[in-house]
């Protein structure tokens, strides 16, 4: 049989050429013609009967499915069936019985190599002299690149999607989080006012507000790092942190706002420290976060508890936040860390909130290496928040006491630049109360000239002065030989990588985001 035939089943060849005297002239029938054109195609263009068996198969049926016209004719055209989806053939045979057309029906097929192709059909029933459906004609276009790029254009634009969800996601966490250290503060400025003159009470305020500030500088900086938004991360600044501690000063931070709402908050924590490799302030969030979670859904009387203890047998640092509330319903707890989750319980309705504290938790332990569970015997039986996280080995004891600020500072002459007059105030205050000698000036102009005459040990800078930008002061001093040697230290809002490396490139030795802690500002100096 020939490798195409009609598509009513006759054979689909062109005549001879004719002898006409000296010359010969082609003459090409239209079954010739039409084999031609079927031959040509970039497409597979097949017969077959009504039972399935091939009549007929062109070259681009050969390259598309890697059999032959030998190897096919004659056969069945389920060989090209996938495994499990036989039953495509069969209704397409069905409708063609019937007489009716399809028109580019996307389904798959197996190759001789065993691949999976992906092709659209056309096929149309065949029919002899007198009309009756005989077999049918199909063409079968591969479609296997295309779907590739439709796949690759939906993965795409899902991560497109994801990544605008994460961004989306983050902001409203960040609101929802910058709130959290705004109630303290303000606690705090109440209690000044109320309370000013009580020296216990200034001591505990200020040492609250410190905490409650650095929280919220941190925050800040996360929202200047895009790149962590769209990619969903959170860095770390991971030290040797006491949990037990930490767990005694957050909770103290939150008891007023517990104490207002008619609810009693107790703890049992061990004196003696409780090491974990951490981020102080994400483990606060983490258990400032599980507390307001109990205090939304504890009525007034209840009871909140705060528990660490070292599972040393597991090595793990084990904390747990325990309330008498509403409780959570079963159902809801394999999904209760998932973003936005909230039961719909009045508690809830009246507190507000969007359902991402709970969702932080897990992100935050889960980057300490850790994890965190929620237990509940049901409804109004209370609830129960275990946080595990690796238990670090014991510090080693420091063989040499930090040394006293008068032995580093005498005769330490500091410069500090800076344009905010309350900023650059403060800050000569603190460094006076360590024994420096500091000398102002608040712009980039007066600096150089201020280290030109005064020649600092140590010069204090910010980089978003007017006129003269902080890098230029940099170049400046370091170029004027009676200053090039001083110690320069950035203190800048500016709190990204290329900004640390600019700095350093134009001659700083160190660069700090403010707000500076001032520990680690005075240990520079030292």
């Amino acid at each position: 049989m020939s490798r195409v035939t009609e598509v009513n089943n006759s054979a689909m060849n062109g005549t001879a050429p004719e002898q006409d005297g000296m010359s010969t002239t082609p003459h090409i029938t239209p079954q010739g013609f039409l084999a031609s054109i079927v031959e040509s195609s970039d497409d597979a263009i097949v017969s077959k009967t009504l039972d399935g068996i091939v009549t007929s198969w062109n070259r681009a049926a050969e390259r598309i499915f890697g059999y032959s016209a030998d190897e096919m004719i004659g056969q069945p055209i389920s060989k090209l069936a996938v495994p499990g989806h036989v039953e495509d053939m069969v209704r397409i045979l069905e409708k063609l019985s019937q007489g009716q057309r399809i028109e580019h029906y996307e389904t798959i097929r197996q190759t001789k190599d065993g691949r999976t192709i992906n092709i659209s059909l056309s096929v149309s029933p065949i029919h002899d002299e007198t009309g009756k459906i005989i077999g049918a004609a199909k063409i079968a276009r591969d479609i296997t690149e295309r779907k590739r790029f439709e796949e690759q254009n939906a993965t795409l634009l899902e991560e497109i999607r994801q990544s605008s969800k994460h961004k989306d996601e983050f902001l409203c966490l960040l609101a929802h989080e910058l709130r959290n250290p705004l109630a303290p503060l303000r606690n705090a400025v109440h209690l000044l006012h109320l309370r000013g003159n009580d020296s216990t009470v200034v001591a505990r305020v200020r040492d609250m507000m410190d905490r409650q500030i650095t929280h919220l500088g941190r925050l800040i900086d996360d929202l200047l790092d895009m790149s962590r938004i769209t990619l969903g991360t959170i860095n770390l600044n991971r030290e040797r942190t006491d949990l037990a501690r930490l767990a005694r000063l957050t909770t103290e931070d939150q008891r007023e706002i517990f104490e207002h709402s008619g609810i009693a908050i107790e703890t049992r924590l061990p004196e003696i420290p409780v090491w974990v490799h951490g981020d102080r302030t994400r483990l606060t969030q983490v258990l400032e976060n599980l507390l307001e979670n109990a205090r939304k859904f504890t009525q007034t009387g209840g009871r909140i508890e705060v528990e660490v203890v070292a599972d040393l047998s597991r090595q793990e640092a084990v904390m747990q936040v325990r309330d008498t509330g509403i409780g959570v319903d079963p159902e809801l707890l394999p999904r209760l860390f998932e973003p936005f989750t909230q039961a719909d319980r009045s508690l809830d309705r009246k507190q507000g909130g969007l359902g991402l504290g709970l969702a932080i938790v897990k992100r935050l332990v889960e980057l300490h290496d850790g994890t965190v569970s929620a237990h509940s015997a049901g409804t109004d039986k209370g609830t129960e928040f275990t946080v595990r996280l690796p238990l670090q080995d014991e510090p080693m004891a420091l063989s040499e006491s930090r040394p006293s600020p008068a032995s580093t500072t005498k005769h330490v002459r500091v410069l500090v630049v800076e344009d905010n007059r309350d900023s650059a105030e403060s800050l000569r205050m603190l460094l006076a109360t360590q024994g420096y000698e500091v000398a102002l000036a608040y712009t980039g102009i007066e600096g150089v000239e201020a280290a030109r005459r005064a020649r600092p040990d140590v010069v204090i800078c910010d980089v978003g002065l007017p006129g003269m930008d902080g890098y230029a002061v940099a170049q400046a001093i370091r170029t004027n030989p009676g200053t090039a040697k001083a110690r320069l230290i950035a203190v800048t809002g500016y709190g990204q990588g290329d900004d640390r490396v600019r700095a350093l490139a134009s001659g700083f030795d160190k660069h700090l985001v403010k707000p500076a802690d001032p520990e680690v500002l005075l240990g520079l100096l030292s």
